[in-house]
């Protein structure tokens, strides 16, 4: 799997921190103080589905897609933004909980426990799912 350690075994990378780590990545990218984007699950699995189509890559291989249903679905991303709401590293903003921003929490987890698992090819595969993560929410 992907992620590198200072010891010298490998430090697998879940779901989870791969999310995480792509959306603190999209902050740091939008330079903005605040990461928050319109996220209700069909538009986010859109979104994952096309940024793993142009750019496959290892660290996204945990997010498969069936294609058996009308529309592609990855049950493992919808879990991944349910435990990082339930952690307190991604909220959802009311009436409709379709605005998705990321917290404060999020950013220090980065720094404190994710950086130092990555590779460097890891870092830079998820700095330009990053960008184009952005440009997909935004857009």
């Amino acid at each position: 799997m992907t992620g590198t350690s200072t010891s010298e075994f490998p430090v697998a990378l879940l779901p989870d921190d791969i999310l995480a780590a792509l959306l603190v990545l999209a902050k740091q990218v939008s330079k903005r103080d605040r990461l928050a984007f319109r996220g209700h699950d069909s538009a986010l699995q859109k979104v994952f589905r096309n940024l793993i189509h142009e750019f496959p890559s290892a660290t996204m291989e945990p997010f498969v897609f069936s294609d058996s249903g009308p529309e592609p679905y990855s049950p493992v991303l919808s879990e991944s933004i349910s435990r990082l709401q339930l952690s307190g590293l991604v909220g959802r903003e009311n009436p409709d909980y379709e605005v998705l921003f990321l917290r404060q929490s999020a950013e220090q987890y980065f720094d404190q426990e994710l950086r130092h698992r990555l590779s460097k090819q890891d870092l830079g595969q998820l700095q330009q799912l990053a960008q184009r993560f952005l440009q997909l929410v935004e857009g």
